[in-house]
């Protein structure tokens, strides 16, 4: 897929990059240790976690909803830089209010609020700079690497976590997050002047979809946001569900854990590169293309967990590593095609005027996948391995679904040709 941008768009996605980087970095960097500084620092005990807990990540879900609504109407680049200062103070803060619970609980909440701004706007602002006509689909490889850097965010943080903390405490791991927040602020403020995106009703108003393909959008929209809710739900269980069964099915609990995480935090990235550099070598690029990646993202996720399902027949046969690391690595494969891809479909199909909003709404999507992984352990509990069958029909359905998708966009482009 050949790259039209010009030096100046491409240079403000890498300064947009590096700072969604920072920005994930000071993320992690307290999220690994949030739940221990709070019983050791604050007030130990599990309701005193979960009021500071339950305000920091509730705030962040409301505001996230809403932060992308609020770049559709107001400044978006604004809104973003609000919740760089916002989350950059609030790091710094939080470690000097301990002895004072309102402040600590107001601190949580500002800090949550200043997460929640930036995140569905850094996307559309992403989005926004390949201003993608009606027929063009170029940005998907913009949104792996911004997926990407989330994941290696992901890696970085909790690896320095572990080094600061055992030598220093907690302070300087806000400290650091306080400094990483500051570069994100930093970067993005180079990333608004380096690139000046105008209003997108305004920058498109002579390239305004068709009726029919707006009609086409809604469809898409809907769909993948229904499909996203089962497909994120299934594979968050690979950490929660699936690590469960396989200690109860093998016995070996601290020997799986080192297994699995560097899988997770290595892999992962690392399969993020190869997908985007498969994307860009393909030349062009539509939504029967996009649909069909999402097809293959599912299909080693169902394959994945129905070998999992009938991990008590094969271990007979077969070693049980031998199973594990293949089955494991089919989720991550599936995780880093999906992940972005559902992503990109999200902005892609929503209208002009309110992306900002239905990316908010499909990070509250998100949010309810994870909230329902209770659900998974029930079930696990109850039906034991056989689970993850009823897992791989969930994935199916969302095949099912993407299928039928293909098709209907398919013979409607066909209609448009004739």
């Amino acid at each position: 897929m050949k790259n039209r941008l010009s030096k100046t768009a491409q240079r403000s996605i890498g300064f947009l990059l590096l700072s969604r980087l920072f920005e994930r970095v000071a993320f992690y960097l307290v999220l690994s240790i949030l739940v221990n500084y709070l019983m050791d620092i604050v007030q130990p005990g599990v309701k005193n976690i979960s009021l500071y807990y339950g305000f920091f990540m509730v705030a962040m879900m409301i505001t996230t909803f809403f932060s992308g609504l609020l770049g559709d109407l107001r400044n978006r680049n604004k809104v973003v830089i609000t919740g760089f200062v916002l989350l950059t103070a609030m790091y710094l803060a939080v470690p000097f209010l301990t002895e004072v619970t309102f402040l600590l609980i107001a601190a949580f909440v500002l800090l949550g609020a200043g997460i929640g701004l930036t995140t569905p706007n850094m996307v559309v602002l992403l989005g926004n700079i390949y201003n993608e006509k009606e027929n063009e689909f170029r940005g998907l490889s913009g949104f792996i690497l911004f997926t990407f850097v989330a994941e290696l965010g992901g890696l970085l943080g909790p690896l320095s976590t572990g080094f600061l903390k055992a030598r220093w405490g907690f302070t300087p791991i806000f400290l650091l997050a306080a400094a990483c927040g500051l570069a994100a602020l930093l970067l993005f403020l180079q990333f608004s002047r380096t690139y000046r995106i105008p209003h997108p009703a305004a920058a498109q108003q002579h390239n305004q979809p068709s009726v029919s393909m707006r009609k086409q959008h809604r469809v898409i929209l809907l769909s993948v946001l229904i499909t996203a809710l089962m497909v994120h739900f299934s594979l968050q269980l690979r950490g929660t569900t699936l690590a469960l069964a396989l200690k109860d099915l093998t016995a070996k609990g601290t020997e799986l854990s080192s297994m699995m995480v560097p899988m997770e935090m290595y892999l992962l990235p690392f399969l993020m590169l190869l997908f985007f550099g498969w994307v860009t070598r393909i030349r062009s690029m539509h939504w029967g293309r996009i649909f069909q990646m999402m097809l293959i993202g599912l299909a080693f996720a169902i394959a994945g967990y129905l070998t999992f399902a009938g991990f008590t027949s094969l271990k007979e046969v077969i070693s049980e590593k031998f199973i594990i690391y293949p089955s494991y690595s089919f989720l991550l494969i599936a995780e880093s095609i999906l992940a972005s891809t559902f992503l990109y479909a999200v902005y892609r199909s929503s209208p002009m005027k309110y992306k900002g909003l239905f990316q908010g709404i499909y990070y509250v999507v998100l949010a309810v996948a994870g909230s329902l992984l209770f659900t998974g352990k029930s079930l696990y509990e109850k039906m034991g391995p056989m689970v993850f069958v009823i897992v791989a029909a969930l994935l199916l359905t969302s095949a099912i679904v993407i299928i039928w998708l293909k098709r209907s966009v398919a013979g409607k482009q066909e209609i448009t040709i004739e």
